[in-house]
């Protein structure tokens, strides 16, 4: 379904030895620690509830299964071989995590263990109602209640198997994006872009849990991945994989689909015409498709300020919704930035992906999770300040397709977003679904060369000890290459 990897890996692109160096040594260092540590979440993940014995077996056979996909899915590219395999560990890790600190420190009180306890009596139901007991409407928090019924009916009481099945949904998604990044941007930067997209911690630590946030991030791929082959050369595949990967967000969260339509749509009104009259003709006929989709998912997604928000109301201004969702996020451990008025954090959210702030964790300073986030949020600023040359010169491609549609889904994101969520721990859980896009944005471009540069950057090198199939373009162009 994919790119095929040779397509990929035999891109002529200009390779800086020392940042790939640097990249295969993270993964390579992730690896080893979770190695290690092993027998630890191995014994958190497996022995969390009573039923072990099903939950080691379910556990087994879908390692076994995803690693069987990794080696089919990278035959030709050994970097992503190693990259998605210790995100196979990272994301069996995480899960043991998460059910060990909730079960430790919350007593179980979550959604994910929610969401499993009414599949359980839905389980229970079965016995005497059979397939009726999985009651429509399919889609949003129901959805997630009826996939734990179903395989409670199949599987019983195994908890730990769920968890894992939900962990293993979004390495699919990191290989989708790692193959749209090779599409999109064939000289940018795979090597930190894989790392990130795959390795970053918060995006496994939320994804490896029983919940919408596991599965909607192969939807939002799928979109990417469709969009990206659709902009390319219009291919009835890609406007396919582009459906299919939208109907699935719908079904999750649907004002996230939202979001990606009008992202979408609007850089066709802005791009830059092809030669010919091809880019004309289809712009007269993809525009008013997109926005009457657009128009159909932001009906469809009216639901995220008001029905599904304690009190909320279709008479309600938008300033009104807006608060009442960022006083119902004010609840838990994390709550850090409470009686905020809406105008301080619409003027803070351009900046949802470096929260929470140093300040806002202080009131909540006994929280492990806003500690860590907030480390992660400092690691984060280093890097875009690292890369802040290329990203401004990726950012002035904004009128090419993808870089526009990857521009405006950001931006559309962090303002309904942070200006309507108040709660630190919700902010770090929900901007995972912009995280990828971000990094997109952030690695499109190779890292410029400075007086520090490697000589190998300067003067190219036929010899890779990663993959012998890469290719290098001694005196290639360094600029972008959107390949539009």
């Amino acid at each position: 379904m994919g790119i095929t990897a040779t397509r990929a890996i035999h891109n002529r692109v200009l390779i800086d030895w020392h940042n790939l160096a640097r990249c295969v040594l993270v993964v390579k260092l992730v690896a080893v620690a979770l190695i290690f540590a092993s027998p630890f979440w191995l014994e958190a993940l497996v022995f969390t509830t009573p039923n072990y014995t099903s939950s080691l077996i379910g556990i087994t056979l879908l390692a076994i299964t995803s690693t069987v996909a990794i080696l089919h899915f990278t035959q030709t590219d050994s970097y992503l071989r190693s990259l998605l395999m210790t995100g196979l560990l990272a994301h069996m890790a995480a899960a043991s995590l998460f059910l060990w600190v909730v079960e430790a420190f919350y007593g179980g009180a979550a959604d994910a263990f929610h969401y499993w306890t009414l599949g359980l009596r839905l389980a229970d139901q079965f016995q005497i109602s059979g397939w009726s007991v999985f009651k429509p409407p399919y889609w949003n928090t129901n959805l997630i209640i009826n996939i734990c019924g179903v395989v409670a009916v199949l599987f019983g009481d195994a908890l730990p198997t769920l968890f894992i099945a939900f962990a293993f949904v979004p390495i699919g998604a990191g290989y989708l994006y790692y193959r749209t990044f090779t599409l999109a941007f064939p000289n940018g930067d795979r090597w930190l872009f894989g790392v990130l997209a795959v390795l970053w911690p918060s995006l496994i630590f939320w994804s490896s849990v029983i919940g919408k946030d596991a599965l909607i991030q192969i939807f939002i791929a799928l979109v990417c991945f469709g969009f990206a082959k659709f902009t390319l050369n219009h291919s009835i595949r890609g406007a396919l994989v582009l459906a299919v990967g939208l109907v699935g967000v719908v079904m999750i969260r649907a004002h996230v689909a939202a979001i990606l339509a009008i992202a979408m749509t609007l850089p066709y009104f802005v791009n830059r015409p092809r030669a010919g009259g091809t880019r004309k003709s289809l712009k007269i006929v993809l525009v008013p498709v997109l926005l009457g989709v657009t128009y159909f998912l932001v009906i469809q997604a009216r639901t995220f300020l008001y029905s599904n928000t304690s009190g909320g109301s279709e008479n309600q201004s938008v300033f009104q919704e807006a608060d009442l969702v960022a006083r119902n996020s004010q609840y838990g451990g994390s709550a850090s930035i409470k009686g905020t008025t809406f105008t301080v954090r619409l003027a803070q959210s351009p900046f949802l992906m470096f929260r929470p702030f140093p300040w806002e964790i202080f009131g909540v300073a006994h929280n492990g999770l806003a500690f860590a986030s907030a480390v992660e949020s400092l690691g984060l600023i280093v890097i875009y300040v690292g890369r802040r040359r290329e990203i401004w010169l990726t950012l002035r491609h904004w009128r090419d397709p993808y870089v526009g549609f990857l521009l405006i889904y950001v931006i559309i994101f962090s303002i309904i977003f942070g200006a309507t969520i108040s709660n630190s721990g919700l902010v770090v859980r929900e901007r995972i679904m912009m995280m990828p896009p971000v990094f997109m944005l952030l690695c499109a471009m190779p890292k410029l060369q400075t007086r520090g540069s490697s000589k190998s950057l300067k003067e190219g090198r036929s010899h890779d000890p990663i993959n012998r199939r890469v290719t290098v373009e001694p005196h290639s162009n360094r600029g972008l290459n959107f390949r539009r």
